[in-house]
């Protein structure tokens, strides 16, 4: 018989393994929702098994969609103030935030893992994105100090038979475990630094998870479901449903087709009907769905059918504006995550021999989102800010091409001078034919054939 005090921890213990299975399922879920990947499985308990033998499920994709267009920080661009060998060991920094970034919005919070590699003789930095894992907590109760987490499986190969297998991370130590519990390797953290920084989607509130993309994935979820009954609809309302009344009680006929001959008894009768379901009202039932979960994340649709001209610049920014104070609210917040990872790098550096700048002589600055502009409205733009000092002709061609460093930006524009230079040199050198000039011609005078000026009376007069 169990104990009041051994029952209180059971209970707790199951009641947070639980909490542990709800989380790690609907990360699963999200995920599966993101990549498209069989969500199928989550709305075929809504239908009779009878129902898919005539059609597939439907399975709309259009999470990846709405977190991706919300996603907009490094996708526009960002810069960090610290050049040298941080620039060597962070080469494909900005293309891992974009992926990190979309993975915040969709989950609500991630573990990135910052680790020092070396291959080739080439050294950098990997981000590893940890997308389910269990944090331990000391008295910080929104700031943990070590975590496990399911390492990847190669689940492509159809030969590897291996357990699961879980990592745990703190600053003094990294253990690898299987599914049983067993230790299969135990090696220190020299580095002595908890390689691990958390994302989040918004402020903390009561937990250290935060909501991700809920409204999107139940959007998506309803979608598919909506437009699954459509589909069934539309199959019996373009070839009908046969019925049949009369029918000789031994045939006992659930379907019957252009190749089945049926016996129909006296006043017996056959006919196809169809469903009465107005199609287009589920059409905008999925239309209206849309527009609710895009105006929920502050975004915007248009569909095919609305037409319309093309907005201006200034249109879409005024349309823009609730997202646009978002977008201002995530510069600061992966401000603050940027910081947190650059500690990170800056131990492991230093660990590993390199020496970076302190922690704080860093920044970031996050471009700003760019509104379409005219050619005109363009060039008159970037004539002010030259007059009144407020860019370069570097910082202009470096925004045309993004791939350009602000040396290589000086470089091109002194060659293209140069160029210029010696090309407008050719074309003064080309002498311009001289122009005729006017002869002063007496009046009453004119010009001989010969060249000779006469008066008329001596012409007259010859």
């Amino acid at each position: 018989m169990l104990t009041p005090n051994e029952i209180i921890k059971k209970s707790l213990k199951e009641f947070k393994l639980q909490i542990v299975s709800n989380k790690r399922e609907e990360v699963i879920k999200y995920l599966d929702y993101y990549t498209g990947t069989e969500t199928q499985k989550y709305i075929k308990q809504y239908f009779d098994t009878d129902a898919f033998r005539e059609i597939p499920q439907y399975q709309a994709n259009i999470t990846k969609k709405f977190v991706n267009k919300m996603s907009k920080l490094y996708t526009v661009g960002a810069k960090r103030n610290i050049e040298g060998a941080y620039e060597d060991l962070t080469e494909k920094k900005n293309y891992k935030m974009k992926h990190i970034e979309k993975m915040t919005k969709l989950l609500g919070t991630i573990a990135v893992g910052v680790f020092f590699e070396e291959h080739g003789g080439k050294k950098h930095f990997n981000y590893v994105p940890v997308y389910y894992f269990m944090p331990f907590f000391d008295e910080d109760a929104f700031s943990p100090y070590a975590i496990t987490y399911p390492n990847f499986m190669p689940v492509d190969d159809a030969y590897n038979t291996s357990k699961m297998t879980y990592s745990y991370y703190d600053s003094e130590r990294y253990i690898k475990y299987d599914q049983d519990g067993i230790i299969l390797e135990e090696v220190p953290n020299e580095s002595g630094v908890f390689p691990f920084t958390f994302f989040h989607r918004e402020e903390q509130i009561d937990s250290f998870f935060v909501e991700g993309a809920n409204d999107i994935i139940s959007a998506n979820e309803h979608i598919n479901i909506t437009m699954t009954e459509m589909q069934l609809g539309l199959r019996y309302q373009m070839f009908g449903q046969p019925v049949a009344s009369g029918i000789v009680a031994d045939q006992n006929l659930a379907r019957a087709g252009s190749n089945e001959i049926l016996m129909l008894g006296e006043n017996g009768s056959f006919d196809i009907v169809s469903p009465k379901g107005n199609i287009n009202e589920v059409i905008e039932n999925i239309k209206l769905q849309l527009e609710l979960v895009a105006l929920n994340n502050h975004l915007y649709i248009t569909f095919s059918d609305t037409g319309g001209e093309v907005p201006s610049g200034i249109a879409l920014k005024i349309k823009d504006v609730e997202r646009m104070e978002d977008y201002q609210d995530d510069k600061e917040m992966f401000r603050t995550f940027e910081h947190q990872l650059y500690h990170v790098e800056h131990e492991l550096a230093s660990y590993n021999g390199i020496k970076l700048p302190d922690p704080s002589q860093f920044k970031i600055d996050f471009h700003d989102v760019e509104y379409p502009m005219s050619t005109q409205d363009s060039i008159l733009q970037h004539n002010f800010d030259l007059d009144h000092n407020l860019t370069t002709e570097a910082h202009i061609l470096m925004k045309n091409n993004k791939d350009l460093s602000l040396e290589d930006a000086i470089e091109r524009i002194a060659e293209n001078k140069e160029i210029n230079s010696l090309l407008m040199g050719n074309f003064d050198d080309i002498e311009e034919p001289e122009e005729e000039k006017e002869l002063d011609i007496p009046e009453g005078s004119h010009m001989h054939p010969d060249g000779s000026i006469m008066s008329n009376d001596e012409e007259m007069n010859k």
